[in-house]
């Protein structure tokens, strides 16, 4: 009924499908809640509206959806990294997660355009981060502009851990944020290999800009065994998936 609501008017008042559907409004928020952690709504105060396909909910919100999902995801991600390393970690909630298990390595060189991610790992002293320069968008924390994507040439990475706003299993993978995809495109340039870091809600959805092709990019790393389209795409450009 949620859903039907939302494909017609775009929201939902708790109030009123309480009422219409004879439950108490905590089951109604119950299920806005999960409905949210699906991707497929954005709560507000006093019900939902319909999760947006061009525009990227902020990142408060985009914390909540899927934490366990995300924590299986840097979980798996930790193995690829060694002692040492220079690493990329782009702006998102899957990369924080990532980020909240650095601790456990020493001497990383962590490059990151999120001050959300240099805020936590300047708290650690065993390895060093470098924040590039740019404009500070306010929905997320991320840094963003001209400035950054010529800073980001002046390193060689050995890994960069991106996120993403929707993979299409015939475009590839897409972005609703035109200055985030070229951060991206620039950063594959320079990186020995490339990441992306991606919940199974992205397979459900798209988003307005073609980022790049299966084909610039080496690992993907999601929660759940995508459906066979994706397979198919991903072992046609030898894209290496990992998941659990």
């Amino acid at each position: 009924m949620i859903r039907s609501v939302l494909k017609t008017d775009h929201k939902v008042r708790v109030v009123d499908l309480s009422q219409k559907l004879e439950v108490v409004e905590e089951t109604i928020r119950r299920d806005l809640k999960y409905l949210e952690s699906l991707g497929e709504l954005r709560r507000v105060h006093g019900g939902a509206i319909l999760a947006y396909i061009d525009e990227e909910q902020p990142l408060d919100t985009r914390s909540k959806i899927r934490p366990k999902d995300k924590i299986k995801i840097a979980e798996s991600a930790i193995s690829l990294i060694e002692d040492g390393m220079a690493i990329f970690l782009d702006t998102g909630t899957t990369t924080l997660a990532l980020a909240q298990k650095l601790t456990q390595f020493k001497d990383l060189k962590i490059i990151t355009n999120s001050l959300d991610i240099a805020q936590l790992m300047a708290l650690d002293q065993k390895n060093t981060v470098y924040v590039i320069p740019g404009k500070v968008r306010c929905n997320d924390n991320a840094i963003i502009g001209e400035q950054s994507i010529q800073f980001l040439s002046q390193y060689n990475y050995d890994l960069a851990f991106m996120g993403i706003g929707a993979i299409s299993a015939q475009h590839g993978f897409m972005d609703y944020n035109e200055a985030e995809a070229f951060i991206r495109r620039k950063i594959i340039q320079y990186s020995q290999k490339r990441i992306i870091l991606a919940d199974e809600s992205k397979f459900m959805t798209k988003a307005f800009i073609n980022t790049f092709g299966f084909d610039q990019i080496d690992i993907l790393i999601t929660n759940k065994k995508p459906q066979v389209h994706y397979l198919e795409a991903l072992e046609k450009h030898d894209v290496q998936l990992i998941y659990k």
